[in-house]
């Protein structure tokens, strides 16, 4: 085990079984959505983000544990405001940020959040690269 997976291990230790399982299946979710992400584990501000590159300005998304639920969000979540979101998994009104809440393990293996995981990686590695 790596010390990366080591500390989001300890990380997840820390909250329900049924929470921890939910992160871990967002994580690989993520892994074959966007298999370039690079994870990092920011537990100080309880998340764990995913980039194009090392900077801390080339996040677009998270996983975020809470205690009844676990928030998958985007950074440039505002792009996604006019993509179909049949589900309506999205949440959030502000100009960037959107989130979702997942409350159960189906939930995370559900096609429509793999597809708006993809849209949102899409919208942020294009604002990106406007940048």
């Amino acid at each position: 085990m790596s010390g990366q997976e080591a500390a989001i291990a300890v990380f997840l230790a820390g909250y329900p079984p049924e929470i921890a399982a939910i992160c871990q299946q967002l994580r690989a979710l993520v892994a074959r959505v966007a298999p370039d992400a690079r994870e990092v584990l920011v537990a100080r501000q309880n998340h764990i983000a995913y980039a194009v590159s090392d900077r801390l300005s080339a996040r677009i998304a998270y996983i975020c544990p809470l205690r009844a639920w676990v928030r998958l969000g985007f950074y440039y979540g505002g792009a996604l405001d006019d993509l179909p979101d049949a589900a309506g998994l999205l949440e959030g009104e502000g100009k960037r940020l959107r989130h979702v809440k997942v409350r159960t393990l189906a939930q995370a293996e559900a096609p429509a959040l793999a597809w708006l995981l993809a849209a949102g990686w899409a919208a942020g590695a294009a604002a990106l690269a406007r940048r």
